[in-house]
C-alpha cells in the first residue's frame, strides 16, 4: 500500500480525562499524557486556547515533553465567537503561543473555528480580513460552519487575504451546516471530522455529547477517498475531533493504517470498542 509521507493525523486534543483507561493507561499522570500520545501521534491540535489565553510556559513544557510532535492552536473565542477583541487580546494570544512560532518545524497553524451563526455577508468577509491582516506572517487556517461560505467567490477570497487552508469537515447533515463539498483552498489541506452525531449536534447536555461517534471501517474508508481527492500533494493534516472516550484516537490510528502506516492500538481502545467494530 502507498504511503503518503505529508499526510499528518492525529486528534483534536490530548489531555482528555475520559481517555484514561482507554487510549491511556489508566493511572497515568496528566503531565505525561503528552508523552505517551507521541508514541502514536506526529500532531495535535491544542483546544485549551479557546477557552483561556495560552501561556508561553504551557508551550514551552509541551516542546520539551516532545521530540516532533507538530502542534495546531485552536484561536481563543474572543477572535471567532466574541469577535471584539482588542490590540492587547491579539498580543496576549501571539506572545502565548511564542515558543511555537520560535521553533516553525514544531508549529502547523492557528485555527479560528467560527460559528453556525457566523454566515456569508459582507461584514463577516470584512472581518475575516482584518483578522488575517492582524495575524499576518503566522500560518492560519479558517473553519466556516454555515453553508452559506460555500462558493467559488469565497474560496478564492480566502487564498487572497493569506489564510494558509480553508478547513473541510465531516459533522452530521444537519440544516444550515457546512459539511461540503470539500475543496482544496490555500497552501495546505486541513481536515477536521467530527462524527456524525445528528441527535445531539444541537440537542445536548454537556458539550461532548456532540462528539460522542464512533465511525465505522467503510466511513473512514470513504473519508480517505475524499482526503485523496483534495490532497493534490500539498501537507495535508487531518484531526478528529469524536474525542469522547477516546474514539477519535482509536479512529485516527485506524485512518492511519488506511494509509499504509503500521500503528499499534492501545488494548483499551479494543476492549472497550471492538465490539462495535465487528458488528
Amino acid at each position: 500500500m502507498k504511503r503518503f509521507k505529508n499526510i499528518y493525523i492525529g486528534c483534536s486534543g490530548f489531555s482528555y480525562k475520559d481517555w484514561k483507561g482507554t487510549f491511556y493507561p489508566s493511572h497515568i499522570p496528566d503531565n505525561e499524557m503528552i508523552i505517551y500520545y507521541e508514541k502514536f501521534f506526529d500532531v495535535v491540535e491544542i483546544n485549551y486556547t479557546y477557552y483561556t489565553m495560552p501561556h508561553p510556559f504551557t508551550f514551552k513544557s509541551f516542546l520539551e515533553k516532545t521530540k516532533k510532535l507538530r502542534f495546531s492552536v485552536k484561536a481563543n473565542q474572543v477572535f471567532t465567537h466574541e469577535r471584539n477583541y482588542t490590540k492587547e487580546d491579539l498580543k496576549a494570544f501571539i506572545e502565548g503561543i511564542k515558543p511555537l512560532l520560535e521553533n516553525e518545524e514544531r508549529f502547523i497553524a492557528i485555527l479560528f473555528q467560527f460559528p453556525e451563526s457566523f454566515r456569508y455577508t459582507q461584514e463577516n468577509l470584512d472581518y475575516l480580513k482584518k483578522l488575517s491582516s492582524d495575524f499576518t506572517g503566522i500560518e492560519r487556517v479558517v473553519e466556516v460552519r454555515h453553508r452559506s461560505f460555500a462558493n467559488q467567490e469565497f474560496y478564492a477570497f480566502v487564498e487572497e487575504i493569506g489564510f494558509s487552508a480553508l478547513v473541510n469537515i465531516d459533522a452530521p447533515k444537519v440544516k444550515g451546516l457546512l459539511i461540503g463539498p470539500w475543496v482544496s483552498v490555500g497552501t495546505i489541506n486541513y481536515v477536521r471530522l467530527h462524527g456524525r452525531n445528528k441527535e445531539k449536534w444541537h440537542n445536548h447536555k454537556e458539550p461532548y455529547e456532540r462528539y460522542d461517534y464512533l465511525y465505522s471501517m467503510e466511513e473512514l474508508e470513504k473519508l480517505k477517498e475524499k482526503i485523496l481527492k483534495i490532497y493534490e500533494g500539498k501537507d495535508t493534516y487531518v484531526f478528529f475531533n469524536n474525542h469522547y472516550r477516546g474514539k477519535g484516537a482509536l479512529n485516527a490510528l485506524q485512518m492511519k493504517e488506511l494509509f499504509g502506516e503500521e500503528v499499534k492500538i492501545p488494548k483499551g481502545l479494543l476492549s472497550t470498542f471492538a465490539p462495535k467494530l465487528w458488528e
